[in-house]
């Protein structure tokens, strides 16, 4: 792990990898029990359902109807070739995971919820779970898919999952994924999309709790027209660290790119964002935007922002910036001058900030069950995260 995570490569420069690189983490064995997920899940039993816990398949927590020209499969192929600069998703190539398939122009009648669960196998170690996920929607098609990672275990616990999207002419696809990890989780993730002419990808990301997550983008729109939407929203408290890394390559004429990324921090907690988006020769018509904005409730906590360009073509419109600030005092002010206690006024402001990213999501019960938990958040509160 030591030689994987040199925290003089560039792109883990800011994030700190004692979290990591402290624990002597084993392969996570199965659990000692096939436990209920009712209290662990964001998301309604009404949607299609499949579930990896630590790692491996778990067919009791599978809920599936699907439509006609949808599967999903359990897969162990060959090995993905890790990209370069991403060592963690070299842990995980090889993995079993499950892989969806949509045919041409078929719509998924109900969100793909796929569940990535760390439970105690009894060794009272450290351990580590891989999976990979695979997406691929032929011409046309469209689906919802939901990835949420959660854990409880008392010791130290990592899951690290690859997922790989590929989306034909003119396919859309909605990607939901949500961290909620206990005090001992950490949780890693690289997403890859390739974008044919046409199509969609939005990705909506969803921090709400964990010791340590980093999570690695990397889009690529290889076809006139396609479009790109990337936004994610952290609550951090305590000592939690959240590492959010993009790279968003347009390769086609007359892409769209648009990326905004928010957290709210107290106590100690750290937020690293670092968003590159890439313009190749010939990429005329490109439009890409990209932001990130951050809340900090305490002097103590720490902000690395990086939102940048590389530019290889002439005929483009492209924006970026960040911003950092504590909660207003007039604004605290003026809440209390109506009337509203101090507790109500930060958990107001709070709310304001980060409602912009939860009406992003228009998918309900998970939009409902977001903003229920951002809701009840203030400087006081986070530290129940």
């Amino acid at each position: 792990m030591n030689k994987l995570l040199d925290p003089k490569v560039e792109t883990w420069r800011f994030t700190p990898v004692e979290p990591l690189m402290g624990p002597a983490f084993e392969p996570a064995g199965r659990p000692e029990r096939v436990t209920p997920l009712a209290g662990k899940v964001l998301c309604p039993v009404g949607f299609h359902r499949v579930a990896l816990v630590n790692g491996r398949r778990e067919p009791k927590h599978d809920l599936l109807r699907l439509p006609a020209g949808v599967t999903v499969e359990t897969f162990s192929g060959a090995p993905w070739e890790a990209p370069q600069g991403l060592p963690l998703a070299g842990l995980g190539a090889a993995s079993g995971g499950r892989g969806v398939r949509g045919a041409r122009q078929v719509r998924v009648d109900l969100p793909l919820h796929i569940i990535h669960l760390s439970e105690p196998s009894g060794s009272g170690r450290p351990e580590a779970s891989h999976a990979r996920v695979e997406v691929v929607l032929e011409d046309g098609a469209s689906a919802e898919l939901v990835e949420e990672s959660w854990s409880d275990a008392p010791t130290p616990s990592w899951t690290n999952t690859w997922t790989r999207v590929v989306l034909r002419e003119g396919a859309s696809l909605k990607h939901y994924r949500v961290t909620r990890e206990g005090g001992q989780g950490r949780r890693t993730g690289f997403v890859e999309t390739a974008l044919a002419s046409r199509s969609r990808y939005e990705s909506h990301v969803v921090n709400l709790g964990g010791l340590f997550a980093r999570e690695d983008m990397s889009a690529r729109l290889n076809g006139e027209g396609a479009e790109c939407l990337l936004g994610g929203l952290v609550l951090l408290a305590g000592s939690d660290v959240v590492d959010h890394h993009s790279v968003v390559t347009h390769a086609a004429v007359g892409g769209t790119t648009n990326q905004l990324y928010k957290a709210v921090l107290d106590h100690k907690s750290r937020y690293v964002f670092d968003g590159l988006i890439d313009v190749r020769p010939g990429a005329q018509k490109t439009d890409a935007k990209v932001y990130n904005k951050n809340l900090l409730l305490s002097e103590d906590a720490k902000v690395n922002s990086n939102p940048e360009f590389k530019i290889l073509a002439d005929d483009v419109s492209c924006k970026h910036g960040g911003a950092m600030g504590q909660m207003s005092a007039d604004s605290l002010f003026y809440l209390r001058s109506r009337g509203i206690d101090a507790e109500d006024a930060r958990r107001l402001l709070v709310y304001a900030f980060g409602s912009e990213m939860v009406e992003r999501i228009t998918l309900e019960p998970l939009r409902v069950a977001i903003a229920t938990t951002l809701k009840a958040r203030s400087p006081q509160s986070l530290e129940a995260l």
